[in-house]
Formats: structure tokens, sequence, C-alpha cells
């Protein structure tokens, strides 16, 4: 047993050093972009976490070295062939070092060309079998050079073993001491004030990428969204309402907080919590006013406690309880959310996209072709709560990922849009998806793209339809107010893919916000520019609750009432080059709309595009030079405001 052990020790301190080493590069790497919106003791847990599960799957990926190499070893003994575990480990070394050639070559020389499966596949046998081959010319000098190795990393693996040692305690404390217990679950049944029970029940609903624009009760030309266009005839239909933002957590946080994102400051996906959110936040002035609070939050980058609200609600059921995970990578990562989530910064840093871990599970991760975050789950969650007779008021929010990427229907809905057999399961769509920005000969595939995005929707149409049923049967919509709306769109338009990134055209800002009262019976349809820091104010206003000075929203409720309200310019923004907390905001891009005019401004490239969304609602005629009054009065604007909260942000409000 003791030779076993030693040969396995011999395998495992060359793996775990070039692991480790792989490791502290990335780490790098990673700490330039984490810089931007936390410190470094919050970076360290991090790493202390992707360390040890890290150092886990060396110790796994040394088994699978050391056992074919202890049975080609056995086998070479009896044929008399001498070959043994040197050998294996020198085709490691030689392996590792020949994929580090290729890859930092197509790096330097090709680095942003597409490679297909077929391709990569190709280049992973090209390297083995010239790694075996190298491997194989060398045999008689490997147990030598193997030997000269192991020593010569001996302090390696003392300095990284110590940093493991260390590890431990660090992640335990974080998990488990310093936040004990798990705060996305919480369930309590006592609200902070005495409910008035006259006041409506809120249920703020929002489906996470919808546009406006490819929903049927907005205009869309395919019949996308036939319930809600029924649904809406009773109900008050805001036809330009626009995001604060393009991807989700700082438009979650202005949801939340009624404020812009130049004031909360939440920049970035995995970022800082919003600034003064513990304490400014919409759900915890309803529950000041008797409301009950509940979240079902699928979105990580939307949860509660990422935006650290999570006291201000009594029950919070975690995101990886509202999904049905199936890839390997979906599995682990549902793992160690639920472990780690909301207490280690990056807890899923291990199988991020963008890490070897991360792209090798994907690669093996069976293939699937219907969504495994189904709306059904957040809407059977939520409906098993009001079962249990909650106190009243209430207010919930639901936030389902679909029509979020990857767009996969379950039958009948897919190809409902398209019969096309093309784009039909998660990898054929990721391997499109990876092009946020495409070629033009390329339009073809997205459109196939925009289809199975369509089929989604309507398949949300039609659970939306059943999730109403169920609050009609259950009575509720006597006493509900019911807000269907979006974090953001998605894009299928002008060469981008999906949301995030410099651009804020209409396909990924102009988002559906649509409200029903109480036995509403007739609708009613407002044109006015309104904003996504005006939900915050509206909910309170339709609770009869008043709105705090701290939001920067107003109520739409008056619109709703057929008043008017004074015109004021409508902002969305992207900041996320910025270093949030403190920064002044000088990188990202700013669009601001006032009547029919739209104006996109770039700040690093000072460059402006000028939109009439009445006459080009597509957004394809730039005017920003064919009518430079309108784009000069409306650049001030955003000028004007944005020198404001860098003075705000300079003074630390």
């Amino acid at each position: 047993m003791a030779p076993l052990i030693t040969s396995y020790f011999r395998v495992f301190r060359l793996i775990f050093v070039m692991f480790s080493l792989f490791l502290m590069g990335d780490a790098f790497y990673r700490w330039d972009g984490f810089s931007y919106y936390a410190p470094f003791s919050e970076f360290l847990p991090a790493v202390a976490l992707v360390s040890i599960l890290w150092t886990l799957m060396a110790a796994f990926a040394s088994f699978l070295v050391w056992l074919p190499g202890m049975a080609v070893e056995a086998c070479c003994r009896r044929t008399g062939c001498r070959a043994g575990m040197e050998h294996a480990l020198l085709f490691v070394l030689l392996f590792v070092f020949s994929g580090a050639v290729v890859w930092f070559g197509k790096r330097l020389v090709w680095p942003d060309a597409k490679t297909t499966f077929l391709l990569k596949s190709v280049i992973l046998a090209g390297v083995v079998l010239a790694s075996l081959s190298a491997a194989w010319l060398c045999r008689g000098r490997a147990g030598r050079w193997v030997d000269t190795v192991q020593e010569r990393i001996t302090p390696l693996v003392w300095l990284f073993g110590v940093l493991i040692v260390l590890s431990v305690p660090l992640v335990a404390y974080h998990a488990w001491i310093k936040n004990p217990g798990n705060v996305m679950s919480r369930k309590s049944h006592r609200p902070s004030a005495t409910g008035d029970e006259r006041r409506p029940n809120i249920i703020l609903l929002t489906f996470d990428a919808l546009t406006a624009r490819d929903m049927s009760v907005y205009g869309y030309d395919r019949p996308v969204t036939p319930f809600i266009t029924k649904w809406a005839k009773t109900a008050s239909l805001f036809t330009r309402l626009y995001a604060e933002s393009n991807f989700t957590s700082p438009t979650a946080a202005t949801l939340m907080t009624g404020k812009r994102l130049w004031t909360h400051q939440r920049y970035h996906t995995k970022g800082s919590r919003p600034l003064k959110a513990g304490i400014q936040n919409l759900p915890s002035v309803l529950k000041n006013n008797g409301y009950h609070n509940m979240a079902f939050v699928v979105n990580s980058n939307a949860s509660v406690e990422g935006l650290g609200i999570a006291g201000a609600f009594e029950i919070v059921i975690p995101p990886p309880d509202l999904r049905t995970p199936v890839s390997l990578v979906e599995i682990i990562s549902n793992f160690i959310e639920k472990s780690f989530g909301g207490r280690i910064r990056l807890d899923d840093w291990i199988v991020k996209n963008d890490f070897i871990l991360g792209k090798l599970l994907s690669a093996v991760s069976r293939d699937f072709s219907e969504t495994t975050v189904a709306p059904e789950k957040a809407f059977s969650r939520f409906l098993s709560v009001m079962d249990s007779n909650p106190p009243r008021p209430f207010f919930a929010w639901i936030h389902v990922l679909p029509p979020h990427f990857p767009y996969l229907p379950p039958a009948p809905y897919m190809g409902m849009f398209d019969p096309s057999p093309e784009l039909r399961t998660y990898k054929s769509q990721w391997r499109l998806y990876t092009y946020q920005y495409y070629p033009e000969e390329m339009q073809p595939d997205f459109d196939i793209m925009r289809a199975r995005y369509d089929e989604l929707i309507r398949y949300c149409d039609r659970v939306f339809e059943d999730f109403i049923e169920q609050l009609r049967t259950r009575g509720l919509l006597k006493d509900t107010v019911i807000i269907l709306s979006s974090d953001h769109g998605e894009s299928f338009e002008h060469n981008y893919m999906g949301h995030g990134g410099p651009h804020l055209y209409e396909q990924v800002t102009h988002i559906p916000f649509i409200v029903s009262e109480p036995d509403q019976d007739g609708g009613r349809i407002i044109n006015e520019p309104a904003e996504q820091v005006d939900i915050a104010p509206t909910i309170l206003d339709l609770a009869g609750v008043p709105v705090p000075s701290w939001m920067e929203g107003r109520s739409l409720v008056p619109l709703m009432r057929g008043k008017s309200l004074p015109s004021r310019p409508v902002f969305s923004m992207f900041f996320e080059k910025n270093r949030s907390r403190g920064h002044r905001i000088t990188k990202g891009t700013i669009a601001v709309w006032e009547g029919d005019y739209k104006l996109i401004h770039y700040l690093e490239e000072d460059k402006s595009l000028l939109f009439n969304l009445r006459e080009d609602p597509g957004e394809l005629n730039d005017l920003f030079d064919k009518e430079p009054e309108t784009g000069r009065r409306l650049l001030a604007v955003i000028r004007d405001n944005l020198a404001k909260a860098n003075e705000r942000i300079s003074r630390g409000e």
C-alpha cells in the first residue's frame, strides 16, 4: 500500500503545482475586474474557496492520471517493456506545455477567431499525439527529468499547501461564523408592523430579458403574447417605459430602490450592493407600513441577498431552489450557491464560462433541449405559500428567468415561429450566443435565434395565463395589484446579440409595464415616456404609502387615473467599465428620451447618436448631424445630469 500511496503522491505533487500556478495567474486576472467593485478583503475568501475546490479537482485529476499509469506499468512488467509512472508524468508535462503553447499562440496570432467544436477536437488530438510522440522519443531520460522536476517543485508544493491549509478556516469563518445560517432561506410570518388589510396585496412579476419589442401586446407582428394582450385590455399599459440599464444587476437595484444607476452605483454583475440599500429600499418601506414581504427570485444576479435587502423580506426562496439543474455545470453551480451563495463573493468562480473547468464541464455535459428554469416552479412556490394563508397585505416579488437565454421552450412551442431544425438545443444556441457582436452575414442565424426567443415568450404567456387562473381560483384577484414588467430587454438587431455591453438601443431598453388593479374593468393605454426608476414610487402610491424623498422616481398613478404629469427626461445607463463607490463616472453610455427623440451618448468616444423614434423606430438613421440643435440640447441634458451625479459621488453621497 505504501508504494501505491507514494506513487500517487508523486503524481499529485506535479498536478497540484500546475493547477495552483494556473489558478494564481487566473486570480491576478480576476482581481483586476473584482477591484472595480469590492476591496481585497472580500477577494481573499473567494480565492480561498476556489483554491480548496481546485485542489480537490487536482486530486481527482491526479487519480485519473495515476490509475491508468499504474495499469500500464503493470502490463509492461509482464511484457518486459520499460515503461512506468515517470513516462506518464513526462507525457503530462509535455501535454501541458504543448497545450499552453497552442493556447497562447492562438491568443497572439488569432485572438478574435471563433473555433468550432470539430476544430478544437482536431487540435486536442494533435496535441495529445505530439505529446505522446515526444514522450516516447525521450523515454530514456524520462526518469531523470521527472525526478529533477519533482525536486525543483518541492518549495512550491509547500507554499501552495500552506495556502490551502490557511484557506480552510478563512472559508469556514465567512461561510458559517461571520454569516451563520442561510439568510437566503428566510421564513417568518411576523411583519414588523400591523398590516392594514384594506391596503391591496401587490405582486411584482418580472420576466428576465423580456423586451417590449417582441410582445404582440406592444404591436409585434408575431402572436407572441395572446393572453397578455387580452389581460392588458382591463389594465394600465405603458407603451414607453425604459429600463435603467441593459443587464440584470443594476436594473434589479433600481426596481428595489427607486434610484438611478449613478445614485445606487451597482454598476457590475457581481458588484457592490447598492449604496444605502440596507436602509433605503422599497420592501423596507412597505414592511414598515404593515406589508408581509416575499421574494421568489430565480436569477442570482437579482437575489435580494445580493442587493442587500434580504432583511426586508419575511420569506425568501433562494434561487437554487427554483431551478431544475440537468448539466454538470448547473448541478455543481447550484450546490456551490446553496453552500456559499450570499456569503462569499465569486462563489461560482470555479464553474464560470471563462474558467477552464467551466469550459471543460460544459463540453462534456449532456446537451438539453428544454429550459431548466421553468417559470412554473417559482409560481408554484408562491402559490404554496399562499395556501398557508400568510398575513395580509403582502408584497411579492416574483422574478422568473425565461425568456432569458437559453431559448428552449417545451413542446408544442418549440418550432412554433420557425420550423427549422436549427438551434433547438442548448449547445447549438450557446455557440451562437457567444457572438455578442456579429457580422451582417450571420443575421439569418440570429433571425432563427430570435424565433426561438419568441417561442419562449409564447410559452411564458401561457404559463402566466395559468398563474392568473390560479390566483382567480384562490380569490386573490379581488384585492391584489398585479404588475408585469421586466429587468431589461434582449437584442437580435444592430449586429448585437443578447444584452449588456455599451449599447442602449430600444430592444434592450424598452420593457413592458402593465398594471392590473383589483376589479379593474377598463383599460388605459399610456404613451407618455416613463422609466424603471418610477416603478417603486408607483407601487408605494398604489399601496397608499407616502413616497420617501430619497427615491428619484415618481409615481405614475396619476397617468393611470387619466391625469397628466410634467414632462421630464428619461434616462438609461451603462457604467460597467467604471469603478464603483467614490469614483467619478468617466466611461460608459447614457441614453436620454425626450418626446419623440432619443440620444445615445458614448462617453469614452464622445460620440452621439440621435433618433426620431416616431419616424424611425428601428434606430437606423442617425440624425445628430442633420438636426444639430436637438442633438446638442439632449447632449447638454446628459452632461448636466452626469456632472451633478459626479458631484454627489465626489461628496460621498
